[in-house]
């Protein structure tokens, strides 16, 4: 299976893993009120996955230039809405599924080149694929996905103004962005990371390259992998002088 699905696989996957929620809704018992249930939730879905997979060149050309965006955004926020079902409703597998599947939205709206509004559970989902996989090969085009959401999302969040939050999502897609570049021996990768994590973050690169020299001459690293953390930790180190 593809470490990333595009639009149509994304969509398989949403159609699988809602049926358990649909299922544990309808047997639940709750008392909804007001509140949009996962049948209205899927419903909609399904309409935007239809758009999504017709090419945008096809789309309205009176639509907005932003249309990319708001479907993505749009896409992204219904998904967390079903992933908070799946999660009331116990079914945890489904609700790390919905995540890994904002990842796919946010793969096509990056190649829109479109502004990603919604990032934490994109950050989620790249974090699942990434501690899923080992072998380096298949690392590669997630490192590079994480460098392309940094850019889609740098015009709303490279400010960064909770920066005594360690928990954002911004950093921690700048850090995972860094070890994943690193794990899959990416070294036209790597530099691109440490660069943006060394300008956005500058209180932690330089513990972060001095943790990843550690790692990389402990485990199975090329020697040019190691050449580059070597670098990062000498410019890091330099720049607290």
């Amino acid at each position: 299976m593809a470490l990333i699905l595009d639009i149509a696989g994304a969509q398989k996957r949403f159609e699988q893993y809602t049926q358990p929620v649909l299922a544990a809704f309808a047997s639940s018992g709750i008392a909804t009120g007001e509140q949009i249930t996962p049948p209205m939730i899927v419903d909609a879905l399904r309409q935007l996955f239809a758009v999504l997979g017709n090419d945008v060149a096809e789309w309205d050309p009176s639509l907005p230039e932003d249309e990319p965006e708001r479907i993505a955004d749009l896409t992204i926020g219904l998904l967390m809405d079903l992933a908070t079902w799946a999660d009331r409703l116990g079914e945890r597998q489904a609700k790390i599924a919905l995540e890994m599947i904002t990842v796919s939205i946010a793969a096509w709206l990056c190649a829109q080149h479109g502004a990603l509004h919604t990032l934490e559970p994109v950050v989620n989902g790249l974090a699942v694929l990434a501690n899923s996989h080992n072998d380096p090969e298949a690392l590669k085009p997630l490192a590079q996905l994480m460098g392309e959401v940094v850019t889609a999302a740098s015009a709303d969040y490279a400010a960064d103004l909770d920066s005594a939050d360690p928990q954002r999502p911004w950093r921690i897609l700048l850090l995972n962005w860094g070890i994943t570049a690193t794990r899959a021996q990416d070294t036209a990768e790597m530099r691109k990371a440490f660069a943006a994590l060394t300008h956005h973050l500058p209180a932690d690169a330089s513990t972060f390259f001095q943790e990843g020299l550690q790692q990389v001459n402990r485990g199975d690293f090329s020697e040019e992998v190691k050449t580059v953390m070597v670098q990062a930790a000498s410019n890091a180190g330099h720049s607290l002088h």
